[in-house]
């Protein structure tokens, strides 16, 4: 069974009990569907304390459901699952790095009270809004053979757009070009950027990477730019903020 209500104007609580089915999550996209439309911040909790199930169908419709929407659930700022399961808290904090521009966290059962209070202590739209103005600075424009860039905040399709302009000479004249990327603080991106025809651009331009150095990287980030890092088609280094001068020096093939 799945119930969905509204607690004050900004957060959706969302009751999950026994086995959840196909049916269910038709309700959830209907009463969800529509406050996912919103102006956010907004706050979501999800009670999961007398959940036992759901079935292969369901969790397949829910899957289409989240993708569908995937470019409006950043409008959640916070969210807050209450539930004794250890196994949620440990899939929050995989994925909580991931999409750092909503703050995730489990509690406990006893602990509801203190879930519902957490998650609608939310940041003013004003406060938000600022925060998507731009992420992105560019240090080199690749003329030279080396793109460079500065992110510090929430990365938008805008600055993806930012980011891929200068390279768009290298992909037509089928140049290689080397990148240097210096992170001052990361706080996510907009989900949208995963659903747009850009990412087919970012997949063609990795195949004119020579050389990419990350300068800054989170310890989540680094560790999964060494996991994936021997399979790219480019040289991956990550240097600490410290040696910035060794990442330019080896980004421009010295």
């Amino acid at each position: 069974m799945l119930r969905v209500r509204e607690i004050g104007a900004d957060v959706v609580e969302v009751t999950l009990s026994g086995v959840v089915d196909r049916a269910d999550i038709a309700g959830l996209e209907q009463a969800l569907g529509p406050k996912l439309e919103r102006e956010g911040p907004m706050g979501l909790i999800v009670r999961a304390e007398d959940w036992a199930d759901i079935t292969a169908d369901a969790l397949a419709a829910e899957a289409r459901f989240e993708l569908s929407k995937l470019a409006r659930w950043s409008v959640f700022a916070r969210m807050a699952v209450v539930s004794d399961l250890q196994a949620i808290g440990a899939i929050l904090a995989w994925v909580d790095p991931l999409m750092p521009m909503i703050e995730m966290r489990r509690f406990d059962a006893a602990q509801a009270s203190e879930a519902e209070a957490w998650v609608s202590d939310l940041p003013d739209r004003v406060t938000a809004r600022s925060a998507q103005s731009g992420a992105v600075t560019v240090l080199s424009d690749g003329s030279d053979g080396l793109l460079a860039f500065e992110i510090d905040g929430r990365i938008t399709p805008e600055d993806v757009d930012r980011m891929l302009a200068p390279l768009a000479p290298h992909l037509e004249e089928g140049r290689k070009v080397n990148l240097l990327v210096r992170i001052a603080s990361f706080d996510g991106f907009d989900p949208s950027i995963l659903t747009r025809s850009l990412m087919g651009t970012k997949f063609d331009a990795m195949s004119h990477l020579g050389r990419y150095a990350l300068i800054g990287a989170p310890p989540w980030m680094a560790a999964i730019a060494g996991t994936v890092g021997g399979m790219m088609p480019f040289g991956l280094r990550l240097f600490d903020a410290k040696d910035e001068d060794a990442a330019w020096a080896w980004a421009r093939g010295g």
